[in-house]
């Protein structure tokens, strides 16, 4: 092979692996406990969502966020004094109504699915939004306090998931048969379950475990245990639904 053709085999390559690698978006996902998470890209943008009010949560957040998310108006969701700097903040409720929200902070495309907070079109406890975070080859969903089995349209709206944060503590939000029933038509690659006990009660009620959950679920999905940080990168999930149990604190 002449020097030319090697140099041109090796731009080729380059080039292939950059364009991979750009099809690969690192993000990761650190639970603070209840439904609130902190979202980091690969770009550095650093989103919160559903910040829980400290009587809820004890989380040190000592560096500024570029985007706060609030699934519905309850104290253990929207507590935006937790973030840091200059930071928007996009509510899904506006009042009693849903807030439409479909646009592109910093690069990542956010939009939100209409939904309520119990299965009873919001008659107990009110309106809850969807969040969907759309980034490069990879599709966060934070389901917030979702009450009811999703309609056919809304499992349309929101697509299917790479990564699903779910509340499966039943108290306030679904119960688990339900929880399965909702994992079965999203088809998430990774479940992430949230707002559960031990770790976390609220108003002193506490709510169902993990356990208890893994235990419904059965052996229909894989399970993998991990600390409280986890790294995902795009076309790397797993082909399986795979139940991924995070912890508070390392």
């Amino acid at each position: 092979m002449r020097t030319s053709e090697k140099l041109f085999f090796i731009m080729f390559i380059t080039l292939i692996n950059v364009v991979t690698a750009a099809g690969q978006t690192p993000v990761t996902l650190t639970w603070y406990g209840h439904a609130t998470f902190l979202m980091k890209t690969g770009d550095g943008v650093k989103v919160l969502m559903d910040p829980a009010n400290p009587g809820i949560i004890k989380a040190d957040l000592n560096e500024p966020v570029d985007l706060v998310t609030v699934s519905h108006e309850h104290g253990d969701h929207n507590y935006v004094a937790m973030a840091k700097g200059n930071t928007v903040v996009l509510r899904g409720l506006s009042g009693t109504d849903y807030s439409k929200i479909d646009e592109v902070i910093k690069g990542v495309h956010v939009r939100t699915v209409a939904s309520f907070h119990d299965n009873q079109g919001g008659a107990q406890r009110g309106k809850n939004a969807i969040f969907i975070f759309e980034l490069p080859g990879l599709r966060v969903v934070h389901a917030g306090d979702l009450g009811h089995v999703l309609s056919d349209s809304q499992v349309k709206e929101i697509g299917t998931p790479d990564i699903l944060l779910m509340p499966v503590g039943e108290v306030y939000t679904l119960d688990l048969q339900s929880v399965i029933e909702v994992v079965n038509q999203l088809h998430p690659k990774v479940l992430i379950p949230m707002h559960y006990s031990p770790a976390n009660t609220v108003g002193g009620l506490k709510l169902g475990t993990v356990e208890e959950f893994l235990k419904v679920a059965g052996s229909s999905f894989d399970v993998k245990y991990s600390g409280h940080s986890e790294t995902f990168v795009a076309g790397k999930l797993p082909s399986k639904t795979t139940i991924i149990v995070m912890k508070t604190s390392d």
